[in-house]
């Protein structure tokens, strides 16, 4: 009796891990709904809260449904006068117009610049990434100790990169897409750029 009551609990068991694999497979299925960002301290490897984002031209983001059209969003953490997130942003907008139909990037700026400005700071620089005026909370989730930071998110909802400093290389950000995006990737954490084939 005992032994046909574990099978059955072994075999539900079984059938959850089975259906939770499934979901992350397709359309990131892996994020955390109702995931409170003030409550998180996301590093490599775990899986990603479900937000929702608001650009300064007003138009919403969630990372669920991104992932259902996109293999991987990349988020750029910034701020207006950080010297070396303008010296990254031309390498990160090229890369961008190139991949924008399989990577969703978002550039979020949590240190309070305003909507407004950050407006302006895009239309100066001619970009067309979507801008975020974000809060503290994002930098908290994150520990971020230095702008930029790009922080990757997998199709599987997965943190799966992460990266402190400016990218200043032709090439780089287009390296890091590719790998993500390929056919054949595999759930993964990249602890540096270099360790990316």
């Amino acid at each position: 009796m005992k032994s046909a009551f574990l099978k059955r609990v072994f075999a539900l068991l079984l059938c959850f891990a089975l259906i939770s694999i499934c979901g992350c497979a397709d359309n990131g299925g892996g994020l955390i709904a109702d995931a409170e960002l003030s409550a998180s301290g996301y590093n490599l490897g775990d899986y990603m809260g479900d937000y929702t984002v608001t650009d300064v031209e007003g138009n919403s983001y969630t990372f669920s449904e991104l992932l259902k059209t996109k293999k991987a969003i990349v988020l750029n953490f910034w701020f207006i006068n950080c010297g070396p997130c303008k010296m990254e942003f031309p390498y990160l907008q090229t890369a961008y117009d190139v991949y924008s139909d399989d990577v969703a990037v978002i550039a979020i700026n949590p240190v309070g610049d305003k909507a407004n400005k950050i407006q302006k700071y895009a239309e100066q620089n001619e970009l067309t990434i979507p801008m975020v005026a974000g809060d503290m909370a994002w930098q908290t989730a994150f520990d971020l100790r230095g702008y930029p930071t790009t922080v990757v998110i997998d199709r599987y909802g997965s943190v799966a990169f992460m990266h402190m400093g400016a990218v200043t290389e032709d090439g780089v950000f287009e390296k890091i897409f590719d790998f993500f995006t390929a056919d054949g990737y595999k759930q993964t954490t990249i602890n540096n750029i270099g360790d990316i084939k």
